[in-house]
């Protein structure tokens, strides 16, 4: 997995920022409201530049990037990022959210990495994960990394199970899982048929991702 997404990172059209990825980190934000000196984690960072998005609007503490990838590491590091590793994670985060990594996995590791947003939180879970819909299961994403997107369901049982086998009782936890499509908030979409097709195949169809949080009520 480390050398797919490697190889993936190393094409420099994928690190490209588009409004698409903008519009989705409103919502999150929007979502996760004002809270200063509030801790964040972003697992399976890539490029680094989602957190520090947030980290500009919310006002948290410095975030934490995680990546399992040396070249992204370096990349974000270059950028003057806090990218981490294994071991420089902290016990436990207010926030602890990713941008399109479970979906990239298949069992165990499907489930074991949404469970790992929950022995690292305090507080949220937040994640952001293409919809499964007959389009984009039609069109595939061989081309590019290897990914099974969540359906609703699916992604709404694994989070209520992260949040019981680490939080404990599930009355103390609020829970949800909607559609969303950035599309809808774009202005214009980026030149270039690559990014056309990508935007009407992939993201365009109506609840294209998933936003999805476990909240501790009582927090």
């Amino acid at each position: 997995m480390s050398t797919e997404w490697s190889s993936y990172w190393q094409d420099v059209v994928n690190l490209r920022w588009t409004d698409v990825d903008q519009v989705v980190l409103e919502k999150v934000a929007n979502t996760l409201g004002w809270g200063p000196e509030r801790t964040l984690l972003e697992l399976g960072a890539g490029r680094g530049l989602h957190s520090r998005y947030l980290f500009e609007m919310l006002r948290c503490d410095r975030p934490d990037l995680y990546e399992i990838s040396p070249e992204m590491l370096l990349y974000m590091k270059r950028l003057g990022l806090n990218a981490i590793g294994d071991d420089q994670l902290r016990a436990k985060y207010d926030i602890v959210w990713s941008y399109g990594v479970p979906e990239h996995f298949e069992e165990p590791m499907r489930q074991e990495i949404i469970d790992r947003h929950f022995e690292l939180s305090g507080e949220w879970v937040l994640l952001v994960i293409p919809r499964a819909t007959w389009l984009r299961s039609l069109v595939g994403r061989e081309d590019r990394i290897p990914a099974r997107d969540f359906t609703y369901d699916e992604l709404a049982r694994r989070l209520s199970d992260g949040a019981a086998k680490h939080w404990g009782d599930p009355s103390g936890v609020e829970i949800h899982v909607e559609d969303f499509c950035p599309l809808f908030g774009v202005r214009h979409i980026p030149a270039g048929w690559y990014n056309i097709t990508d935007r009407l195949l992939g993201w365009a169809l109506p609840g294209g991702l998933l936003i999805a949080w476990a909240k501790k009520t009582g927090a």
